[in-house]
């Protein structure tokens, strides 16, 4: 099912959109390049002011600015999964960024490929490694990365060597090194057909400079990643692929930067991280472009939009539509992460035209012409436009069957010990259910959590317990809160509350691998062996690459029967 409505024309015909142009070009260039965490509204093209970018604003000189854009759901695996494969986070599995995505899905890259393209990825974050299936109809995939255990609850993957109780794994590449991979990639294939995505994660936190002279350290980060993009710019002009080649900038998703108490993204689906920037800088012959194109579209829509200019149809699956008809799109998106995190309501919206509806145990409808910041909540004075909308958005996930995978690993015995443990899932996940808690209102209880991870990351363990029993003290059914207190007191050797606390957590998610690993820990150095070696196994099962996991099972003082 596809939805959409039909808003002014961007230009008369398709025709005139094309410049008259009939010639093919299904072998032009293709270069996508993705800056992670980039509000629209901190670019110079959107408005921005505080700061220049003007090598990111220079993708627009001979290109069109799409000023309308939204992610469909504001974490990165999830939101480059939607924008490649064209379709909804529900509908392919993909709502989180430890999930893998589905063998055999169509992706950009195996439509492009199928056409004649050589196809690359150079990827700067883990959570975009091969392992997560993205890389299908990429002949090449540089991805640097490896993990070898993740947690669904949480989003996190791990190490998961052996002999380490540190779960943290080198999880981000340097930009600069991202980009110099991608151009000798470029060099040895001059003269292809190409598409070479490059993604960037330097705007991502940790940042790596200070607040300086009144300027944000977000921005200051952002002077930092618009320089790199301009030393990509200068050496795709001076290799000759810049002028030949359509070239898309485009963010997977912004960052709260404390709209509506949200410092990063994933909590919300405001306006502050689902508006993202879209500039196509076409090729040359690329006939007469828009300087600006108004009308609201998504992500899902980026790709349908590339293979229209390139005159290669467009796979059946895709449930996005090319920018180029000039119509307004209706553009659905989502978080489920304070969900599947704290056992929080869902959030839904659904954009049509300047009107945002967002479903929610309080829900919210805005007009994002009049109030592009989303303050006032129009939903007593519309009821029926929300009522339509709340009605379109269930249509939707109806329509829709879901294959959610978590499981790293497709191996039988992997995928039968989860679907025991009542992990897999089959159909869509997280349907909103009113009586659950509203993230609006469990704000601060999420703050008081932030801040207990900031004390565990400074190795300040006591500090961070005090905190996350505040949090279960408000909340004990916080599960992700409760296994990060496990996994304070397994690290300052309190083996018996670690051991409760870690209990606690898998009989609500058995899938949890750091909580099976962490029990399995507790229970041997109580001297609980067969307890041990159940749990350790279920880790193992759940991570048959965590060298850390098998470590400690080979390693048990008994072995039981």
């Amino acid at each position: 099912m596809k939805l959409f409505w039909f808003g002014a024309l961007w230009l008369a015909s398709a025709c005139v959109l094309l410049g008259g142009q009939p010639a093919t070009r299904s072998l032009s260039p293709v270069i996508v390049v993705s800056i992670d965490t980039l509000r629209a509204d901190h670019v110079g093209v959107y408005g921005y002011k505080a700061v220049p970018t003007r090598n990111i604003d220079a993708f627009a000189t001979g290109g069109t600015v799409f000023t309308n854009i939204e992610c469909q759901t504001p974490l990165t695996l999830p939101s480059h999964t939607s924008a490649f494969t064209s379709t909804y986070p529900f509908q392919n599995g993909i709502q989180e960024n430890a999930e893998l995505v589905p063998a055999g899905a169509v992706t950009l890259a195996s439509v492009l490929k199928s056409h004649g393209y050589k196809t690359a990825a150079f990827v700067s974050s883990v959570f975009l490694e091969r392992e997560m299936g993205l890389d299908q109809g990429f002949d090449t995939y540089d991805s640097p990365f490896h993990f070898a255990a993740f947690s669904p609850i949480s989003g996190e993957m791990f190490l998961g060597g052996a002999g380490s109780s540190n779960y943290a794994a080198r999880e981000r590449r340097d930009g600069a090194l991202t980009i110099h991979a991608a151009l000798r990639w470029l060099a040895a294939n001059k003269g292809q057909p190409v598409f070479a995505f490059i993604h960037l994660f330097d705007l991502h936190t940790p940042y790596t400079v200070p607040e300086r002279n009144g300027i944000s350290r977000y921005d200051a980060q952002l002077e930092l990643e618009d320089e790199l993009v301009g030393s990509l710019k200068t050496a795709l002009e001076r290799s000759g692929w810049w002028d030949k080649s359509l070239t898309v900038l485009f963010s997977d998703h912004g960052e709260g930067l404390g709209d509506h108490g949200e410092a990063s993204h994933g909590y919300f689906i405001y306006q502050s991280t689902l508006h993202v920037p879209l500039i196509f800088h076409w090729p040359e012959g690329a006939g007469v472009q828009p300087a600006r194109a108004p009308q609201v579209g998504g992500l899902m829509d980026v790709a349908p939009t590339i293979l229209d200019f390139l005159h290669v149809p467009i796979p059946a699956s895709f449930e996005g539509m090319s920018l180029l008809d000039g119509n307004n799109h209706a553009v659905y998106s989502e978080s489920l992460h304070t969900h599947d995190s704290f056992g929080w309501s869902p959030l839904r919206s659904l954009r049509v035209d300047q009107y945002k509806y967002i479903d929610a145990p309080k829900a919210e409808l805005y007009n994002l012409e009049k109030d592009p910041s989303e303050r006032t909540n129009l939903l007593l004075t519309d009821p029926n436009r929300v009522r339509e909308m709340r009605g379109e958005i269930a249509k939707l996930l109806a329509s829709h069957v879901q294959r959610k995978v978590t499981a790293p690993s497709s191996a039988p015995e992997t995928e039968k010990l989860l679907t025991s443990l009542g992990y897999l899932a089959r159909g869509p996940q997280g349907q909103n259910n009113h009586t659950m808690a509203d993230p609006k209102d469990r704000l601060a209880e999420f703050h008081l959590y932030e801040k207990a991870i900031d004390q565990v990351a400074d190795r300040h363990l006591e500090a961070a317990i005090v905190l996350l029993k505040q949090v279960l003290a408000q909340d004990s059914t916080n599960t992700l809160a409760r296994r990060d207190l496990a996994s304070c007191y397994l690290d300052l050797h309190d083996y018996v509350k670690a051991l409760a606390s870690y209990k606690q957590v898998v009989s609500i998610a058995p899938g949890d691998y750091p909580s099976q690993f962490g029990l399995g820990l507790a229970a041997k150095h109580l001297g609980l062996i067969a307890e041990a070696q159940s749990h350790l196994e279920a880790a193992c099962h759940l991570a048959p690459q965590a060298a850390q996991c098998r470590h400690e099972l080979e390693t048990l003082p008994q072995r039981a029967n």
